[in-house]
């Protein structure tokens, strides 16, 4: 009895809010509701990066109250009241999430069914708030900690994003690791122009969650954010400090990696916009040109182009009031000759995302958006040479990743692998005053590259020294083989990676199929605070599951390469590298490891519940 008054005490005395303020968490319910009373003819045109400034949240609900409905202006007043109702708020939430796990018979293969249930629970404690401390100044702020029983990843449905900005370096409670959530921003300007820095997520375009370039979900970042926002044309651009990973996603992160992204977009008219966007990932050097409103193609080429740019447009046309049909192609890199050619079996390394948002007017039915998302193979993909010799062509596993579309190992952009594409469907209800539903739909696929690989592209695996490459299909797969060869100053060519555009040709692809309910329910307000109820529950069948592990692994061959040749535990094999990927020691060693990946997949179905209390003052 006293170890569980111990535990309950440590429990509600170290465990933080899950979400930010409105100022700082581009995630907050607000920006949903604020994409829909721009649609729906109520605001200007809103800025193109979230989250906003306090002066541009105030210039939102004061049009909302004065141009809106009866229901459109109540719900600004509440929004109102919470933003700016106290600078200083107490949250104290606590969470128990359930997953049952059950992997189905497949005699073919010698499998037996599997079931498995795992637990977590978590729980949150903090302070946040919003503060105008001055007519150009203003700060967003939430200060707390989260805490966990069990990693995020044993019990969360596949490729759904953590909440909390709170993954490394925890300290533990009893059973329980317990991070630091923390983030907040001072903000100067006023609604059309402004300025901020703090330490926050970055969201773009319409397809909040979700975005191909700057995705809400993603990790935080340090970062310096600059909007102009005007009648016909927006300039925004934000300048992130973030985390290099390694190149197989070991823990231990280095510093001094960045990236830079802009985007301006003009409005032709209300129902047609614009934007072109480009982003730049460097490091472990700083390049102050790119805070410069210039052309990123043209400022790397002044240092020999040597970082990792993209680039991309946005279409958005609203062709009756409350909806946006938006498509959004994000460039990481293709081969134009061949395409001009119209030959696209080739290198085309291309994310795009096509759907639309609609926010009734007077409904139940507050928003429903659908869309469409394709990642190509190798999209958001880039090797890195040894940071210690980056003038010779050596690739290591340990080395830091300074190129890659990832943050401290978090993608940046689309919650997918490359290799994937998802159609999702999303709606929201308010059937009672108090009472919020959300019903949610994916289906997922998704192919690893590496099972496509020819035989000596699998051959290089194979023989590469133990944890020196990824084969996972994942972001951290590269296009490039290290080259130690004297003189060599770049890394050989996977082919597959160079020469073939590769969507879907794995043989053994996964199909993810996710439907969702999710519900909240917040008692009114009483001078002691607010309570609220959350529920939630995910289907989710998977088959194929394992698809998205490693194909291959180095380090099985005990080889060497002497003066007349290459040789395999002492035994001459092959006089040439050629020859000797295509020797039979290789490639039986490929065809193994290649089928034990096959005979490993296996169909599970999953259930995920949550219940939570929520409580605010």
């Amino acid at each position: 009895m006293k170890k569980s008054v111990a535990f309950l005490s440590v429990f509600f005395a170290c465990f933080s809010f899950a979400s930010a303020q409105v100022s700082v968490d581009p995630n907050d319910e607000f920006y949903r509701e604020a994409q829909g009373w721009e649609l729906r003819g109520l605001t200007k045109p809103l800025p193109l990066l979230r989250p906003y400034p306090l002066n541009v949240i105030k210039d939102i609900l004061n049009s909302v109250i004065v141009n809106g409905n009866d229901e459109e202006r109540e719900l600004a007043e509440k929004e109102w009241n919470r933003v700016f109702g106290k600078r200083a708020e107490f949250y104290l939430n606590a969470g128990f999430d359930f997953k049952h796990s059950a992997s189905q018979e497949d005699s073919t293969k010698g499998i037996e069914a599997e079931s498995k249930n795992d637990k977590n629970l978590q729980g949150e404690i903090g302070v946040r708030g919003d503060a105008i401390l001055h007519s150009l100044v203003g700060v967003g702020y939430n200060i707390g900690f989260y805490g966990e029983s069990a990693d995020y990843s044993v019990w969360s449905p596949y490729k759904v994003s953590k909440a909390q900005d709170s993954i490394f370096d925890p300290a533990t409670v009893s059973k329980i690791d317990v991070y630091n959530n923390w983030n907040m921003n001072i903000q100067f300007g006023n609604s059309t122009v402004y300025a901020t820095a703090g330490v926050s997520r970055v969201g773009f375009g319409p397809f909040i969650g979700e975005g191909l370039a700057l995705n809400d979900m993603g990790y935080h970042s340090a970062n310096i954010v600059f909007s102009a926002n005007r009648e016909k044309w927006s300039y925004s651009s934000v300048f992130e400090v973030i985390g290099a990973a390694k190149n197989t996603k070991l823990d231990d992160l280095s510093a001094g990696k960045f990236l830079a992204f802009h985007v301006i977009q003009y409005r032709f008219s209300p129902k047609l916009a614009v934007s072109y966007y480009e982003n730049i990932i460097s490091g472990p050097s700083f390049n102050v040109a790119y805070l410069f409103p210039a052309p990123y193609m043209a400022v790397q080429n002044i240092g020999g182009a040597s970082d990792n740019l993209q680039m991309g447009f946005l279409f958005e046309v609203k062709p009756t009031k409350g909806l946006n049909w938006a498509t959004d192609i994000f460039v990481d890199d293709i081969e134009v000759d061949d395409i001009v050619k119209l030959h696209f079996d080739t290198k085309i390394r291309v994310g795009a995302q096509s759907g639309f948002v609609f926010t009734p007017e007077k409904s139940v039915l507050s928003r429903l958006a659908s869309s469409y998302q394709i990642v190509l193979p190798y999209v958001y993909a880039h090797w890195d040479y040894d940071s210690e010799t980056d003038s010779s062509g050596k690739i290591s596993g340990s080395t830091a990743n300074y190129q890659n579309y990832l943050n401290a190992g978090v993608g940046i952009g689309a919650n997918l692998d490359p290799n994937s594409d998802k159609v999702s469907f999303s709606a929201k209800f308010n059937p009672l005053k108090n009472l919020s539903l959300c019903l949610s739909t994916a289906f997922i696929r998704h192919a690893n590259s590496a099972e496509a690989f020819g035989e000596e592209d699998a051959a290089e695996y194979v023989l590469a020294s133990s944890g020196q490459y990824l084969t996972d299909g994942s972001a951290s797969m590269h296009q490039m083989f290290s080259d130690e060869s004297e003189g060599a100053t770049r890394g050989r060519h996977v082919a597959q990676a160079w020469d073939e555009l590769g969507f879907m040709t794995s043989a053994h692809k996964m199909y993810v199929c996710q439907a969702g309910l999710s519900a909240q329910y917040d008692f009114p307000r009483t001078t002691k605070g607010q309570f609220s109820l959350t529920f939630g529950y995910t289907f989710e069948y998977i088959k194929n599951a394992g698809v998205d592990s490693n194909v291959y692994k180095g380090g099985n061959i005990n080889w060497s390469q002497q003066d007349d040749g290459y040789y395999v535990d002492g035994a001459k094999v092959a006089d040439t590298w050629e020859d000797f990927l295509k020797s039979d020691v290789v490639q039986n060693e490929a065809k193994r490891q290649k089928a034990e990946w096959i005979s490993a997949l296996r169909d599970k179905v999953n259930h995920y519940i949550s219940v939570g209390v929520k409580y605010k003052y």
